[in-house]
């Protein structure tokens, strides 16, 4: 078959019109849509059960993968399309390591800019161990109550993880009295931290009865105790006898110390006494009678002695005799 004689002349200039055509082209389709890259974060399976009987010292963090493609088709990929696995099963001792990986991307408009093949991390055999649960008051109760005593049910919980930091794991619950007046009991979330105090992510807890993962916190708060000094009054009734009237009254001692919640004590100027009736009582008398502080406060000494003095109102002078008449 001939070629045309149209179809072979100046061949050099037409390949180079056709090179010159898709240059341009070229340019003007990516002016518009440049190739770019972009990095994204990959989340690392971290699944306790694919580690076993190993655990990881710390989690993993993402990992950053650049993907390149053009500004379109970056704008359209969803991070989900990347798929990272990682090789647990070559792990064979404990200590930092590389693991292998593999990231497999399911979106063919974009390409990976050089993967990852291997993750560094540290790895310890898992083990478990039984930590008693401590209880930390972030706020004290207000002003005039104090902690009597504070404890967890269950007292101790189980704690899984890397073996190495397991002895200086501490469990503890965290609980704020600010406004408690009374016992505080509640269920709780039970926190893991090491010795300096840096809550820990890597470790497993598990609490007997409790599937929640809390324990029930009992915290006894009770007023606090105080002493003062306050005067005592003594408390009579009945009126003496007809004629007679109360001259006066005396304590001793004349005053008492209490002891008891600092709120009651700050209203006590003054304990009253056991009542004490005036009915037949002449002259002057004692009695041992008790100090009555209000419940929950205690008088030292508990009884005193009252001097009571009843007066005879003063009897009217005889009229003098009549002077018999001179007869």
């Amino acid at each position: 078959m001939r070629v045309p004689a149209f179809a072979t002349r100046n061949v050099g200039l037409k390949a180079l019109a056709v090179a010159l055509a898709a240059v341009l082209w070229t340019g003007v389709a990516y002016a518009s849509n440049p190739p770019d890259t972009r990095s994204v974060s990959v989340k690392v399976p971290q699944d306790p059960g694919a580690i076993a009987p190993y655990t990881l010292v710390h989690p993993i963090p993402d990992q950053v993968i650049r993907v390149s493609g053009t500004r379109e088709h970056l704008n359209a990929f969803d991070a989900n399309d990347l798929i990272l696995t990682v090789n647990y099963k070559a792990i064979t001792q404990v200590g930092a390591q590389n693991i292998p990986v593999s990231v497999v991307n399911n979106d063919r408009d974009v390409i990976l800019d050089g993967p990852p093949t291997a993750i560094t991390a540290e790895v310890d055999r898992l083990d478990s161990r039984t930590v008693g649960v401590t209880v930390e008051v972030s706020q004290q109760p207000p002003q005039g109550y104090v902690v009597v005593s504070s404890s967890t049910s269950p007292s101790t919980v189980t704690v899984i993880g890397p073996r190495h930091q397991l002895r200086g794991v501490v469990a503890r619950v965290t609980v704020s009295l600010a406004n408690q007046k009374t016992t505080f009991q509640a269920d709780e979330a039970v926190v893991l931290v090491d010795s300096t105090g840096q809550q820990l992510g890597n470790f497993g807890v598990t609490i007997a009865g409790h599937p929640q993962g809390g324990v029930l916190v009992t915290i006894v708060v009770t007023p606090s105790l105080t002493s003062r000094a306050s005067a005592v009054l003594p408390k009579v009734n009945g009126s003496p006898p007809a004629g007679h009237y109360l001259g006066g009254e005396s304590v001793s001692p004349a005053t008492v110390v209490l002891n008891g919640p600092q709120d009651l004590l700050n209203t006590l100027d003054s304990v009253p006494t056991q009542t004490i009736s005036l009915n037949g009582v002449t002259g002057t008398q004692s009695f041992n009678v008790e100090v009555l502080p209000p419940a929950g406060v205690t008088a030292t000494p508990a009884t005193v002695a009252v001097t009571i003095t009843v007066i005879a109102l003063p009897q009217p002078s005889p009229s003098p005799s009549p002077i018999p008449s001179p007869h």
